[in-house]
């Protein structure tokens, strides 16, 4: 028996050997029980599984509970659901005595039975086998026998309930529902398996749908057939394809359903794919494919497709000649073909580029297998041109292109109407009249940064609109751009350059600040001068003016206009401390920093009455001088003392407190006239007249 069965995996094994290597790993996950089900006219259908390989090995020996809960009946909910046990004792996989005569009918069967009782698992691999590939499968044999058995039991529906894993219910009504709870019998002692289960009622039953999006494509001696299977991925696991040679009687193809082992979590196709080889071409086959569900039911048939294979298309045209016309406005073009290939030929295409390599598109289809020339009207500019042959089988080969050119030089119109803007980040757009010639191909757009300069080409290659987009750095000493355009045709003839358009950039560039030069302050006047600033474009010196120490702001006292460089400010209160400072604008209201500002303080040149009283009093037997005075004004701050000897200047000789009323003066020379002038300060800053006394030592 065992001999037997591990023959039977060899006959299957290249279908399945994909899919099991290519599992993820198995045996991360909770153990628990996973359920479908499945309702056709008058019963119920389960299958499940365990999702483990230890829970499965276990649950061969252990097997499986099923109780049912009626949960409603017609379209009331039952508050107390009505439970009954479906297996009143463990369902088991089948002894292996009654596995012999299943197993000469399914290879699946062989299978299924060699993995759960095989005393030996040994995966022998028909192709591509290796020492290595036979210890990593030995290392995991039960995990291989979990894959393989419960792969078996997707395929065949009776292998299933051989193996305890499907369970058919007759005993159902037609207006209830039930919830199926499958439970593992494994001990909890032993391992906790979480049970499953699935919502279902004779109301649910659907028929099961046809196979959808199901082409074929028929090539020599054979045909591609492709369809959608997961569209359908949840009804069927498995297809048969069937063949009708006669166009009526439809046998299958595939003794064993198909299934597909390239499916991935991420970037698997949507499609299966199937390829059958044709005993002959030009004979008509039809194709039809049916899903077999998970629970061994067959579906209907998919719709019929039918074709015939067709001889491949060998060989490529060649085009002789592409004559210009004495017209130049046609061209002819002569092709050849070799004679033996035209019973694969349906028919030839002529196809038209304006580049070598680029889109071609059709001229004429459907030009006759026996035609080998003909002539092309309204030519442009520059004309490359190809011949496709097109095959029966419907796939094309395409000559080598070949170049017509018709005479042109007369060049386009100069461009015209140029306009454009410059934005504040540099961003210069530009557009002008388009030109309307047949055969235009674009323009070339220039610039300089001096109207007398050399101007540069900033377009690569022509552009075919009247408009463009460029960027010019604005924070330079060039306040201006210039730009000029230029029109080719598609034999780039140029035409003349377009006026040039001079563009202003705009001004982010603040001007230079002025400079203090010097200032007066006095009789009632601040007088201020300055070197104003550098900048060219500079219009006007803004002059501002704050009271130091106060938390008001700055006051503008005057604007006054590029060349002046003073201002006189004649609302100065005097003794009140000023702060001056200097700002230039420019043409674009732009502003330069303000200057480090001046303190100046206006004096008080208010007249003020002489010092009251001024004597002295001569002892010359002491060697000095005494002076005394008197003054009676208010706010005095201090007293300034001058002296000059004879036929001299006075000068500063002597500075008072404001209390002081007195002096000695013993610097004396004998025989020598002294003049004495005080005057007295005010906290204004304003200062009495001069007292003068004259004295003979």
């Amino acid at each position: 028996m065992n001999k037997y069965l591990k023959y039977s995996i060899c006959i299957v094994l290249l279908l399945v050997s994909v899919r099991i290597s290519s599992q993820e790993p198995i045996g991360d996950e909770e153990p628990e029980v996973k359920v479908i089900g499945t309702v056709t006219k008058n019963a119920i259908k389960l299958r499940w599984a365990v999702n483990t390989p230890l829970a499965w090995k276990y649950a061969i020996q252990y097997g499986y509970r099923i109780e049912r809960k009626t949960i409603a009946i017609g379209e009331e909910i039952l508050k107390t659901p009505i439970i009954k046990k479906l297996t009143v004792t463990p369902i088991l996989p089948k002894p292996l005595p009654e596995w012999e005569n299943f197993v000469d009918q399914s290879n699946h069967a062989a299978i299924a039975a060699q993995a759960m009782y095989g005393e030996d698992f040994n995966i022998e691999f028909e192709e591509g086998g290796n020492g290595f590939l036979n210890i990593v499968n030995q290392a995991k044999v039960l995990e291989q026998r979990f894959s393989f058995a419960l792969f078996a039991a997707d395929q065949d529906y009776k292998v299933a309930q051989f193996s305890g894993l499907a369970f058919v219910d007759n005993d159902i009504k037609p207006n209830e529902k039930y919830l199926y709870q499958v439970y593992s019998a494994i001990p909890k002692e032993r391992m906790q398996v979480k049970s499953g289960g699935v919502y279902l009622g004779l109301v649910d039953y659907k028929p099961l749908p046809k196979p959808l999006e199901f082409i074929g494509v028929f090539k020599d001696k054979s045909v591609l057939l492709s369809w959608n299977y997961k569209l359908l991925k949840r009804e069927y696991n498995s297809y048969v394809i069937e063949r009708a040679d006669d166009g009526n009687n439809f046998k299958p193809l595939n003794d064993i359903p198909l299934v597909n082992f390239n499916e991935k979590e991420k970037g698997s196709s949507d499609r299966m794919f199937f390829m059958d080889s044709l005993l002959q071409n030009n004979k008509v086959y039809q194709y039809r494919i049916k899903g077999i569900s998970p629970f061994g039911e067959i579906g209907p048939p998919s719709k019929i497709i039918s074709g015939q294979g067709k001889a491949p298309l060998l060989y490529n045209p060649a085009i002789t000649e592409a004559k210009l016309q004495s017209d130049n406005t046609s061209a002819r073009i002569t092709w050849e073909f070799p004679e033996k290939g035209l019973e694969t030929l349906a028919y030839f295409e002529l196809n038209r580029s304006n580049e070598v390599n680029g889109n071609y598109n059709v001229v004429q289809s459907n030009i006759s297998k026996y035609t080998q020339n003909i002539t092309v009207n309204q030519l442009e500019a520059i004309n490359y041109f190809t011949i496709t042959a097109v095959g029966i089988d419907s796939t094309k080969r395409v000559s080598f292109p070949q170049m017509v050119q018709p005479v042109d030089d007369t060049p386009p119109s100069v461009p015209m109407n140029i306009v454009g803007v410059i934005d504040s980040t540099g961003i210069v757009k530009l557009n002008w009249k388009m030109n309307t010639e047949t055969d235009f191909l674009g323009y070339r757009v220039f610039r300089a940064n001096l109207e007398n300069e050399e101007f540069t080409q900033i377009t690569f290659k022509p552009i075919p609109k009247n408009k463009i987009i460029d960027t010019v750095n604005i924070k330079t000493l060039n306040a201006k751009v210039y730009y000029k355009v230029q029109a080719f045709d598609k034999r780039y003839n140029p035409s003349g350059f377009s006026e040039i358009l001079m563009l202003k950039k705009p001004d982010v560039i603040p001007p230079t600040k002025p400079v203090f030069k010097a200032f007066k302050a006095d009789n009632g006047v601040i007088a201020l001068h300055w070197i104003t600033s550098s900048s060219i474009d500079a219009t006007k010196t803004l002059v501002y003016r704050k009271v130091k120490g106060s938390d008001t702001s700055w006051e503008l006292v005057a604007e006054t206009n590029i060349p002046q460089d003073s201002y006189n400010d004649t609302t100065a209160k005097p003794t009140i401390p000023y702060l001056y400072t200097l700002v230039t604008m420019d043409e674009s209201g732009l502003e330069s920093e303000p200057i480090n500002p001046l303190i100046i303080r206006l004096p008080d040149n208010a007249p003020k009455s002489k010092i009251d009283k001024f004597s002295n009093l001569v002892n010359r037997e002491e060697k000095k001088i005494s002076l005394n005075w008197k003054y009676d004004a208010n706010n005095i701050v201090e007293y300034l003392l001058y002296r000059a000897e004879e036929e001299k200047q006075p000068t500063l000789y002597k500075v008072f407190k404001n209390h002081e009323n007195k002096f000695i003066d013993q610097n004396l020379r004998v025989n020598t006239k002294y003049t004495y002038m005080l005057q007295a300060v005010f906290d204004s800053g304003a200062k009495s007249p001069f007292k003068k006394i004259e004295v003979e030592y």
